[in-house]
């Protein structure tokens, strides 16, 4: 079988675009088509990145607010990798004047405004609800941490 296949394949014998003709080697339709015009079909790669780059900063900077761009940034970092920074939730939301409440709360509504999906840190989403329900109950019948420990009560040093 001799094929004669015309383009810019100086690089291949004939024997290689035969067998390039007939079998793909896992290559794939976009290597082949690439491999024939002489195109590489990973040279737009690096301005998608750069696309998604910019987006992702737009959509975490809050303009003329660097404190919750901040909590944006470092609630996004706490979401995809927890232990890059070193530190605790609470000594991260420490250091930026918060409650650790408050940079969990970013970082679950940023993750969801990303459609990041659920972080394998944080509890289970009907967890959280039950979490929050009995917070609410302890709240209600005076038995809240912050209602019995005289150190969290209002006035006291």
């Amino acid at each position: 079988m001799s094929l004669t296949i015309s383009g810019n394949l100086s690089k291949y014998s004939q024997t290689q675009l035969e067998e390039i003709a007939l079998t793909d080697r896992g290559a794939g339709a976009e290597q082949i088509t690439a491999d024939i015009d002489g195109d590489d079909p990973e040279a737009h790669k690096p301005v998608e990145l750069a696309m998604a780059l910019v987006e992702l900063v737009r959509r975490l900077v809050k303009p003329r607010n660097a404190r919750q761009t901040a909590q944006r940034f470092i609630g996004l970092v706490m979401h995809v990798t927890p232990d890059l920074l070193g530190l605790s939730q609470r000594e991260a939301a420490k250091q930026l004047g918060l409650t650790r409440a408050s940079l969990s709360k970013t970082s679950i509504r940023l993750a969801e405004e990303l459609n990041l999906g659920h972080a394998r840190w944080r509890k289970q989403e009907h967890s959280r609800i039950k979490y929050r329900s009995a917070q609410i109950r302890a709240r209600l019948y005076g038995r809240h941490s912050s209602q019995v420990r005289g150190d969290l009560k209002k006035g006291q040093k």
